[in-house]
């Protein structure tokens, strides 16, 4: 089993992940590279045996059996090598799976632990990106090239030179001194290459977004209306050329090099078969011996200028990811102060209340404080309202309270006790909530729903609670008259997919949230979309279902702070003015005012508020 650590990992990880991933076929396929190994060296000795047979028969004019035996051995090697590349395939293929399986798993575990200020940075995606890319290609082709290279081709040709060598030394010194260039190259050429692919990364990043938008049914109406398509097409061009330049100019230096050693090392093997003829005249060498030693030097030229080289420019490649892997698994994570309590079985953890006390926060990489000196205090039952005008900090609160960032000073207390103590899994019990960005997925609708439920509702009464909040929010019918009910697929990926409304969306990430028997529910403005009195109106039907528990509400608009037991209102990074809907009228300070000029927005055209 793969488990990401931090460590260093080395070009000899491009074996060890596959087999921690699936060691069984891992050793199979070894086998299988070592026996054509062994294939490969004793087919020198099988051709110059079988050929001297066969030229003694011929000049004899008598049947020589060895001949028969030597050709049949020869049969058995060259029937193994194509059957061996179907095995070695099946197994591979096992491998691929496993590893897909097992990497990208720890990857994602790995992402969703580190710290929410990394996954907001260019650079932490695009290394991430790196990583997971064509992750099937590169489990299969890490495996492939490592046993390639340290079980065949160094073993081949260390075979071939040592029975070269026992003919002729001095061809196996010359064979010897013409690789040394060839690898050498052929590193700094995968490295080259690597280097490229992760400057290219950036433009490939932007013109795969491009093409989403000229081929994506997101932006259908907008891309119909605007006419827009030719101007964007030209941006992805732009991006693509960029990329697609980066790339050929390091593949091209690279083939120019390879092609280059290539080309001098074929000069040189024909001149050493040249110079083996009239050794094998004079009786030196068998004619037999010749035409395998032949056979080998040309063998080990296109083993060495080509196959050899791709397989080190891999290498050097692969060292290269590596690297970003090692990079990767040392990110930071959020910190924890009570792993321990990091259980499955933990329960819903009582709240009694929370405290911000004196908290003072900056995002990374800026200056200016969103919250200074901040506190204040929510307690059990209650329903509390968040207002204030944008960047204020309404939802930085959210982010904090989350474990997005932790960062901060001051103290932010849970029950008396330091949040930043809290295991996720305790924080994931304690608060749950919809966004203003709530996600869209495009699964079942009953998926959408039941990923809220963290697993502290049984199977059956998830599903009665599940009916049960779909008819509170008004959705049940709708979702019934679907063609598949609850197991309807939504979104826009299949061809009997279907797509909801904003305000059903919007119900049905509520209800994912109401799932969840979570103690403490926030609403960070989920319904900025909707209009006014929408919001208003769910907002209160919300507030009616979640009546038992303690409720956050995050807004600008104030449609639903009455519903609120208390009001804070945040300005320059603190709380401004605190109280009832009621008692802030009164006051006539900056509550008053925002919603005296909002207060038109919730009057219907009857007149009614």
């Amino acid at each position: 089993m793969f488990v990401l650590k931090k460590r260093k990992y080395t070009w000899l990880d491009m074996f060890r992940i596959p087999f921690s991933c699936a060691p069984v076929s891992t050793i199979v396929v070894t086998l299988q590279k070592v026996i054509t190994m062994l294939v490969n060296v004793l087919q020198v000795v099988v051709v110059a045996e079988f050929v001297d047979s066969a030229v003694a028969a011929v000049m004899n004019r008598t049947f020589d059996r060895s001949a028969l035996t030597w050709f049949i051995i020869l049969m058995l090697m060259v029937s193994w090598k194509r059957v061996s590349y179907n095995i070695g395939r099946l197994f591979t293929k096992h491998i691929v799976i496993k590893g897909n399986e097992q990497f990208l798993n720890e990857c994602t575990e790995k992402r969703s632990r580190l710290r929410y200020c990394l996954l907001e940075n260019p650079d932490t995606e695009e290394l991430i990106n790196r990583i997971t890319d064509k992750l099937e290609r590169n489990i299969s082709e890490m495996l492939q090239r490592f046993l390639n290279f340290f079980v065949i081709y160094i073993p081949r040709i260390a075979g071939v030179l040592i029975i070269i060598g026992m003919h002729v030394w001095w061809l196996a010194i010359v064979v010897t001194v013409m690789t040394v260039p060839l690898i050498a190259v052929s590193l700094r050429g995968g490295k080259k290459i690597y280097k490229a692919n992760e400057t290219a990364a950036v433009y490939e990043r932007r013109h795969h977004y491009f093409f989403d938008l000229l081929t994506g049914r997101e932006a259908v109406e907008e891309r119909s209306l605007f006419g827009y398509s030719s101007f964007v097409n030209q941006q992805w061009h732009n991006q693509y050329d960029a990329a697609r330049k980066i790339n050929f100019k390091a593949e091209a230096m690279f083939t120019a090099s390879i092609n280059a050693g290539s080309i001098l090392t074929s000069v040189l093997s024909s001149a050493i078969v040249i110079i083996m003829i009239p050794l094998t005249a004079s009786g030196e060498i068998t004619v037999g011996l010749f035409v395998s030693l032949s056979t080998a030097v040309y063998d080990l030229v296109n083993l060495m200028g080509w196959e050899m080289s791709k397989a080190v420019s891999q290498i050097a490649k692969f060292r290269e990811y590596m690297r970003d892997l090692t990079q990767f698994a040392a990110l930071p994570e959020r910190q924890t102060g009570m792993e321990a309590a990091d259980t499955e079985d933990a329960g819903i953890i009582e709240f009694k209340e929370l405290e911000f006390k004196h908290v003072t926060f900056h995002y990374p990489g800026a200056e200016t404080n969103i919250l200074q000196d901040f506190s204040m205090k929510i307690e059990r039952g209650q329903h509390y309202a968040v207002v204030g005008e944008n960047g204020a900090g309404k939802s930085t609160l959210i982010k904090l309270l989350t474990g997005l960032y932790t960062d901060y000073e001051g103290e932010i207390l849970l029950n008396g006790r330091e949040l930043r103590s809290y295991s996720p899994k305790e924080w994931k019990k304690v608060f749950s909530g919809v966004y203003q960005d709530f996600a869209r997925y495009y699964i079942s609708v009953e998926d959408n729903i039941q990923i809220g439920n963290i697993g502290t509702i049984h199977e059956m009464e998830s599903k009665k609670r599940m009916h049960l909040l779909a008819q509170k929010l008004g959705i049940h019918e709708a979702i019934t008259s679907l063609r598949h009910r609850y197991a309807t697929r939504l979104g826009k990926l299949d061809a009997d997919s279907v797509d909801l409304s904003g305000g059903q969306w919007q119900k049905v990430a509520m209800a994912r949230a109401l799932m969840n028997e979570a103690p403490l529910l926030i609403l960070d403005e989920p319904t900025a979309a909707l209009d006014p009195i929408s919001e208003s109106q769910l907002y209160e039907l919300f507030g009616e279902i979640s009546k038992d528990r303690t409720t956050i509400f995050i807004s600008h608009r104030l449609g639903s702070t009455k519903l609120a037991n208390h009001i804070f209102v945040i300005g320059d990074g603190c709380i401004q003015e605190q109280g009832s809907h009621e008692e802030l009228l009164q006051r006539g300070g900056s509550y008053a005012e925002m919603y005296k000029a909002q207060q038109s927005w919730y009057v219907t055209s009857e007149g009614g508020a």
